[in-house]
Formats: C-alpha cells, structure tokens, sequence
C-alpha cells in the first residue's frame, strides 16, 4: 500500500516539471544549425527567394542611406517580438528604398539580449524578424524578396550587462545581399 502513494508523489513531480519546462521556450527540444534551421527560412539555407543578390548600385546606396546613418535597425522591448512606433518609421522608409530601388533580395535578422537560454534567444530572434516581414510585407514588398534568419544572443551588438547595453542588442536589423 505504501507504493501506491509513493508513485502518486512521483507521478506527480514529473508532471509539475514538465509543466515548467514549457514555460521557457516552445522550442526547447530543437537543435538549431546554421543551414535548415528552425530559426531561419529554408529559402535562406537553400541559397533562394530573399538571398537573391541585388546590384552594387543598389547595395552601396542602401549602404549609404541606411546602414551609414543605423537606419539599417529596429530595436524591440524587452521578451517581445512586436514592432513599435518608432521601427514603423523605419520598416515603412526601407519599404518605400526597395520598391523605388528594385531591391531583390533581404534577409530580416532577428536579435536578442543575453538574458535566457540559447534556445529560448533563437526563438524570440526568429519571432522578430518575422514580425518585420509580415510588417513590410502589409506594406507592399513580396514574401520572395525577405527571408529571416535569427541569430538570438550569439551575435550582440554591445558588450554589457546592462539595461542599455541589452536593448540595443534586442534588435532587427535589415541586410541587402
């Protein structure tokens, strides 16, 4: 009879383990790599749709507008992949520079601060560079020419533990290929 308890208590330790777990991440039992990952579209992996390469005009003028002046960024608050105010102002002036411009090909990368597991930043990466896709796309740019990538944790802009060295790591940035 004293099993029956016993397993009861174990049974129900399991249970409220596997319950946190998921409070982490979704994604937790995947294993990201650098080509076909979860956290970046196959269309990038494969060398296709949003990496197709654009002309040295067009990359030295976006070199010129955008990424000279860091207009090539949107920054996100802290665990969220919406996009605020003032990256619409940004996504909508890149929009407007790829219609007028002929831009082919871009990749969306997603970023995040250094707090959280590995998996967890992958994830929340790729939720932000979805986020500017589906954003740029509800401004006219096609799903062929944007392709995402996330990066999560692994390649911050700013080195520090600190409130403004994390929230300039919580960022998108856009690249031209």
């Amino acid at each position: 009879m004293t099993k029956l308890p016993m397993k009861a208590g174990l049974l129900a330790v399991v249970a409220a383990l596997a319950g946190c777990s998921c409070l982490k991440s979704p994604d937790l039992d995947v294993a990201p790599v650098a080509n076909g990952s979860k956290y970046g579209e196959g269309a990038y992996a494969n060398g296709k749709g949003g990496n197709m390469p654009n002309s040295a005009d067009v990359k030295s003028k976006f070199d010129s507008e955008f990424v000279a002046g860091g207009f090539d960024k949107v920054y996100f608050d802290y665990d969220s992949a919406a996009i605020r105010s003032d990256a619409e102002g940004t996504l909508n002036k890149f929009s407007e520079f790829a219609k007028n411009n002929g831009v082919k090909g871009v990749t969306l990368e997603g970023h995040a601060d250094e707090r959280g597991t590995r998996e967890y930043n992958l994830a929340l990466g790729d939720r932000r560079a979805v986020s500017m896709k589906k954003y740029l796309i509800g401004t006219g740019l096609t799903a062929e020419q944007l392709t995402t990538i996330s990066y999560g944790k692994e390649r911050p802009a700013v080195d520090g533990h600190d409130e403004a060295s994390w929230a300039k790591n919580r960022r998108g940035v856009i690249v031209l290929h």
